[in-house]
Formats: structure tokens, sequence, C-alpha cells
């Protein structure tokens, strides 16, 4: 069984020189750097620089991003390669799986040579996603199921293809059998969760939060916590079992809030955890009013920049909502500051959160700064995937 589309692959050209930009790692061309070409998404392709090949990837005539670099010109790119390629990522991540850690990123898109592709393991369950219309015509993902069930270097019950959340039809499962997809139970680092990965946001659980969760739950001991975009509950959870006085958990959907309660039972927490179904900005507007504080806040807002047009409105956006959030900190409280948004760069991250600050009138000490874990892996010529930014510091209010 073939992993990818067998067909003749396309001629792309480039219109300007980006032999350094590829040759150095970086797997993206976008279209305004193509010559004008029409094609069904996800067909093979050979990228060209006056007349001579470059790469050899997957095209799409439809999105922006035209063409992700699969190999350089000279090189083989077959079902051998794929498998390498598949292998290595399973090898190279599977020291993450022990007793007390039963969750992970198998395949992280272009960070494992893998443009596309993303795999997250939840004990005994791969949840595959395919990053849009081109990939799910390129990559076989019948293919790539038989490869998880029959590799042995992770146990796999079953493999469930999960399409984006506002799709008809949200998923199937590919291979082997799942007892229950509205109810995987996993362990990450010992704390247990469940997750309905057919209508859970992204493969499932925000995997890339894993040791950011953890560092949580080693300074909440005693500390009131305040968890806003709270989500299904992760931090909270962690919170709980770190030994935190009390936890609130804040977030807009239904079922999210739902299942942080379910998660906190799982855990067998005492009765400190408060969950709203609220808006989070007004939730914060109310707080403010009432002059509420807590000892930790945690504000983990989704993407305010999903493409680079939005930018410097999410930075604004994330400038406000940093700033109302530390107003709720405690003087010498702690506050955590987070974005999943890869057009955003660490730099400007830093600079937003100072902003905050300044608005918020406190000064701030960065005791950490995080990104993703190593299973989140990504090309060193890729900036944009590293995507995920996590800034932890002690607010003075005198």
């Amino acid at each position: 069984m073939r992993y990818f589309l067998d067909k003749k692959p396309l001629r792309l050209a480039l219109k300007r020189d980006l032999s350094k930009h590829i040759k150095r790692g970086n797997p993206w061309v976008f279209g305004d750097a193509l010559e004008k070409f029409s094609a069904e998404d996800g067909v093979p392709a050979i990228l060209t620089l006056k007349g001579e090949p470059l790469a050899f990837g997957i095209a799409a005539s439809g999105i922006n991003l035209a063409f992700r670099v699969l190999t350089l010109a000279g090189k083989k790119f077959n079902d051998h390669v794929v498998e390498q390629r598949l292998t290595r990522a399973l090898q190279n991540k599977i020291h993450l799986l022990t007793e007390e850690n039963q969750c992970f990123r198998v395949i992280n898109g272009e960070g494992d040579e893998l443009p596309g592709i993303v795999a997250d393991y939840y004990q005994g369950v791969i949840v595959l996603k395919l990053d849009g219309n081109a990939c799910e015509n390129f990559w076989n993902k019948e293919a790539l199921a038989e490869f998880f069930m029959n590799q042995k270097l992770v146990p796999i019950e079953g493999v469930y293809f999960k399409r984006k959340n506002r799709e008809e039809d949200k998923g199937e499962i590919l291979a082997g059998s799942i007892k229950d997809p509205r109810q995987v139970n996993f362990i990450e680092h010992g704390v247990k969760f469940q997750t309905d990965i057919i209508d859970a946001a992204k493969t499932g659980f925000f995997l890339d939060q894993r040791e950011n969760r953890n560092f949580i739950r080693s300074v909440a001991k005693g500390r009131t916590l305040l968890n806003l975009f709270g989500y299904t509950g992760g931090f909270s959870i962690y919170a709980g079992l770190g030994g935190a006085e009390s936890v609130t958990t804040v977030d807009i959907a239904p079922a999210a809030i739902e299942a942080s309660r379910i998660n906190w039972k799982l855990n067998d927490l005492p009765e400190t955890h408060t969950a709203l179904c609220e808006d989070a900005f007004k939730f914060v507007d109310e707080a403010q009013s009432q002059k509420k504080t807590w000892d930790i806040v945690i504000t983990d807002p989704p993407s305010f920049a999903p493409n680079q047009k939005a930018v410097e409105n999410a930075k604004t956006a994330y400038t406000k909502i940093f700033a109302d959030s530390l107003r709720l900190v405690k003087d010498e409280g702690f506050f955590a500051a987070s974005s999943c948004s890869g057009h955003i760069s660490f730099e400007e991250f830093i600079l937003i959160v100072q902003d905050a600050l300044s608005k918020a009138r406190c000064r701030g000490k960065i005791l950490l700064i995080k990104g993703q874990p190593e299973d989140h892996p990504f090309p060193l010529a890729l900036s944009e995937m590293r995507y995920l930014k996590f800034v932890y510091l002690q607010v003075f209010k005198d």
C-alpha cells in the first residue's frame, strides 16, 4: 500500500531564488514566490529554479502555502523513505513513554520530515490529523494507520483519523479498535485525564503544554490559582495535585468545563475546584470590579494570530488580556502568560508581556521561559513552528 499519491509530478517554477532558504531546511514555499499554476491540491511536484530541479514535494494551488518540501532534488522519496522517517520519529520519542506517562506526540509534521502529518498517542490510541485538503489528498491515511498497527515500538490498539471539528463527518476509526472515542483515558506524568477525541480541539488534548503543566504542579502548594481559558482543566488538575488551596477554571465552552470537572474527579481531588462556564474576557472585567485576586493567574488564550496579517491586532489583544489578568494577581503573586501563535516570535511575546505589565502598573520578574516539549520538534530554519511560548513571572505592585 503506497503512503502517498502516485502521480506524475507537476513542475513548478520559482519567480525568485529561494535555493538557500530551501537548502538550509525551510520546507515552505508560498504562492507569491511561484509562477502561477493550477492543479489539484495535494499533487506531487518538482520545484524548479531557471528550469533546474530544486526539490520534490506537495503542491497546493488553492492556498497560500503552495509547496511543502519532502526532499531536495537528487534524493529519492519513496515508501521506504517514509517508513524511515516514521520510524525515526518514534525512536526519537519512545523514551517519553513510561508507566507514569502514556501520551506524547508521535509525528509533528515538518518537524519530523513528514509535512502535514500530525499524530498523537493516548495510551494505546493514535489520533491522526492531516493539515488541510492538500495533505489529505497526498498522504494515504490508511497506509499510515497500517504502519502504526504493525510497528513494534509502542503498543497500539487503534488508529482514529480526525478531521476539522467544523466538518460534518468528524472522523473515523482507520484500524484496530477503540472502545469509546468519546471517553479515551490516559495518564500524563501520573495525572489521569479523559478526552473526547471526536469533538475535542486538536487531536483531543493540548499535549504541547505537558511540561508547563507539570511545572505549575511544583509551585501550586498552598496557593489560590485562576486558570483562564482553562479548556478541560489541564493546568487546574496539576495545580490541585500540587496542593493548591483553591482552583478556579474559566472557559466559554460548556463541554470543556464539564470535562474539567470530570478530570478533577478522576484524580480524587478535594472539593476545592470551581469550574465556570463563562466568557473569560467578561469574567476578568467582573473580577477586577470586585477587586478579586489570586496567588497564581494563568492566561492561555486561543491564538489571536492565525496568519501574518492578524499579527498587529493580535499583539493588541494579547497585551490587553494579559494586562487585565495581571490586575487579578496578588502583590508578589505569580502570572503565567502563554501563546500558541507561531506568527508571534519569542522576542515579540516578551515585549507584549512587558507592555502588559506597564499597562497594569506593576513590575515583573521572569522566573521561567519555556516553549513546546521535545516531542514537538521543528526545523531550525522554520521558526514559525517554534510556536508555543510560556512565561512565568512574579508580580510586584508597590
